[in-house]
């Protein structure tokens, strides 16, 4: 699966008071009309509980500047200090996304070793130019 170019996503939801955020780039769009997307967390990763629960949480699509906070989101369970904030809905957000999805969980589906969890997008916001950062080979990547 190495060889399929992918963007680079941080998922964040708060739990018991605190902000989470892990790295997927497992997204994809479900359906237009209602606005479904999706995204897979491991079964064995140790934030798996805690997004399985979460009844809200932001899809935060990362710009080319932002490996960093993907390889931190991937280490770490909080998010990085000073580099989110808390958006109009009330999820944390990464500082800078090049969007970010305030999803709602409409469902979770087993796949393998992994749950698939399908969300409703209840608000978009986009930063024009924020480029995409990219995830190919093992090897973060930037797209302008």
């Amino acid at each position: 699966m190495s060889r399929y170019p992918t963007g680079v996503t941080v998922v964040t939801a708060y739990h018991d008071g605190k902000a989470y955020g892990i790295t997927a780039n497992s997204f994809a769009s479900v359906s237009l009309k209602p606005p479904l997307v999706l995204w897979s967390i491991a079964k064995s990763a140790d934030r798996a509980d805690i997004f399985l629960a979460a009844k809200s949480y932001a899809i935060c699509f990362l710009g080319k500047a932002q490996a960093d906070i993907a390889r931190f989101c991937a280490e770490n369970d909080g998010l990085p200090d000073g580099q989110w904030s808390e958006n109009r809905h009330g999820f944390p957000v990464i500082d800078g996304a090049g969007a970010v999805l305030a999803c709602r969980q409409h469902a979770v589906y087993p796949g393998g070793d992994h749950d698939i969890i399908l969300g409703e997008v209840m608000g978009i916001s986009v930063k024009e130019d924020a480029g995409a950062l990219t995830f190919h080979r093992s090897r973060y990547g930037q797209l302008d």
